[in-house]
């Protein structure tokens, strides 16, 4: 009873509300306002989505920004029963999203040869979001910072595939494996999704951003 005192009707019909926008109603839009408005003050505002990468890319980096990536710490925090929560890929230290893409030391290594290979000062992060922001160090113009910025979203899926394949397939994996994949990843998704039709291979596998 004391729940309906404060109900008022009236006799026009009944609509459904979405909460955080009464007056447009529900869309993707009011959903990532919301979700960005609760995350940590740590995190950028936005993120940027590349059309010309596969979406589950996209998300994964997503996921990772907002730390909702199923690594072994975020699973233990949810009463998954694992038997260890430390990084599959030296087991050294517990696997955080920050630590598997950053400080481990295989990711290490990665963006060591990445920084190299781009010709752009050396990497260091500390978090996943630093890694969405490596393409402001970037001098070169709009397009060249755009390559960088999906190019480290490549390398990010392809160190998450290379700890998934040492969990799930038993298969150890090395720096050196995960370069020639984000290499080669790369490669291909630049030559058929952008302008850059034209591109060797021989050439990109030197400095990913000569044709520009």
């Amino acid at each position: 009873m004391e729940v309906l005192r404060n109900v008022s009707l009236s006799s026009e019909k009944d609509k459904w509300y979405w909460f955080d926008d009464k007056q447009f109603g529900f869309s993707v839009k009011s959903v990532k306002k919301s979700l960005t408005a609760e995350r940590e003050t740590s995190h950028p505002p936005n993120f940027i989505w590349c059309k010309w990468l596969p979406i589950k890319y996209n998300i994964m980096a997503w996921r990772g920004n907002l730390d909702r990536l199923p690594t072994r710490v975020n699973l233990r925090r949810k009463n998954v029963d694992i038997p260890s929560v430390l990084c599959p890929l030296y087991n050294d230290y517990e696997e955080t999203v920050d630590h598997l893409f950053t400080t481990c030391s295989v990711a290490l290594q990665v963006w060591s040869v990445f920084s190299v290979w781009c010709n752009i000062p050396l990497l260091f992060f500390f978090e996943f979001k630093d890694i969405l922001e490596s393409h402001k160090l970037i001098k070169s113009g709009k397009k060249a910072e755009k390559i960088i910025y999906r190019l480290g979203i490549i390398a990010c899926w392809c160190i998450w595939k290379g700890r998934n394949d040492t969990i799930f397939n038993q298969r150890k994996c090395s720096s050196s494996d995960i370069i020639r994949e984000f290499k080669s990843r790369g490669y291909a998704w630049v030559k058929n999704r952008t302008s850059c039709k034209y591109i060797i291979w021989a050439d990109w596998c030197k400095y990913p951003l000569y044709m520009l």
